[in-house]
């Protein structure tokens, strides 16, 4: 078993009480620490999410956790947002928050209300992927059941991007072999990785374990991270169950540490 340093990638800050995805979500920075700083875990993502059509609270909000990030002694990830659909705003956001210190952008097709098709996704990725900064988006839909194939377009269509694809695709998480068979073709860019928030604690111990396991190492094992998705996931729990997945200390390796902390320091 890999006893080595962690990185958790995805876990949510609550910066405003209007913030909060559940009622244990504890209001701001200690509540998040606390919570996710398990024993191992050198670095974690401070998550935010922003609104259509206030542009003006969207850079509040990736303001607060930024400096979150600066008063953490380098413990928190900053993860920004912008709207698609701010369009502009939301391309001068990114422009903004690159120039501060931002490490990541977050996009959520559900809870922000968007199409992955939609053009005004790819001109914010395209953005981001010029100012160095991985997209990391929740990627379950449950319904859209194209979602897998709007996202490997995105991915084609914007080569200058790296995708983080939140969840495994949740409870579909085979339909993401379409992504392994994108791979084997010279035009993919290999600009994308899965994370294994809510997913591997959803299976771990479960008759699927073996099958999710089988599908991670399909896609590479170099192409997936850890993540909490804190305070919808239990930590302890969630980091327990990719252990209990059956993977080789090596690989755990690369899922719990090596391959966010390279995403991480190519900027």
């Amino acid at each position: 078993m890999y006893d080595g340093p962690v990185i958790d990638i995805h876990a949510h800050i609550a910066l405003t009480p209007q913030d909060a995805m559940t009622p244990e979500h504890q209001i701001g920075v200690p509540g998040l620490v606390a919570a996710v700083r398990l024993d191992g875990v050198a670095r974690a993502a401070a998550i935010v999410m922003a609104g259509r059509g206030e542009p003006a609270c969207t850079s509040d909000r990736n303001d607060a956790v930024l400096a979150a990030a600066e008063g953490s002694d380098g413990f928190l990830v900053p993860v920004v947002s912008v709207h698609p659909h701010d369009a502009d705003a939301a391309l001068t956001e990114l422009d903004r928050v690159a120039g501060l210190g931002a490490r990541i952008v977050k996009l959520h097709p559900n809870t922000q209300s968007f199409d992955v098709a939609d053009d005004a996704v790819a001109a914010v990725t395209r953005r981001a992927g010029e100012r160095g900064m991985p997209v990391l988006f929740d990627a379950y839909n449950p319904l859209d059941a194209d979602q897998p194939g709007k996202f490997i377009r995105l991915a084609v269509t914007s080569p200058e991007a790296t995708l983080i694809l939140a969840h495994l695709n949740g409870p579909r998480f085979a339909d993401l072999l379409a992504f392994e068979i994108a791979a084997r073709y010279p035009w993919w860019p290999g600009n994308v990785y899965h994370d294994l928030s809510g997913t591997a604690e959803m299976f771990a111990g479960s008759p699927y374990a073996e099958q999710l396991r089988w599908v991670v190492r399909k896609l590479g094992t170099d192409r997936v991270l850890y993540g909490s998705d804190w305070p919808l996931c239990d930590p302890a729990a969630a980091l327990a169950a990719v252990r209990q997945l059956g993977f080789t200390e090596a690989e755990e390796r690369q899922i719990m540490y090596a391959n966010a902390a390279g995403l991480l320091d190519h900027r």
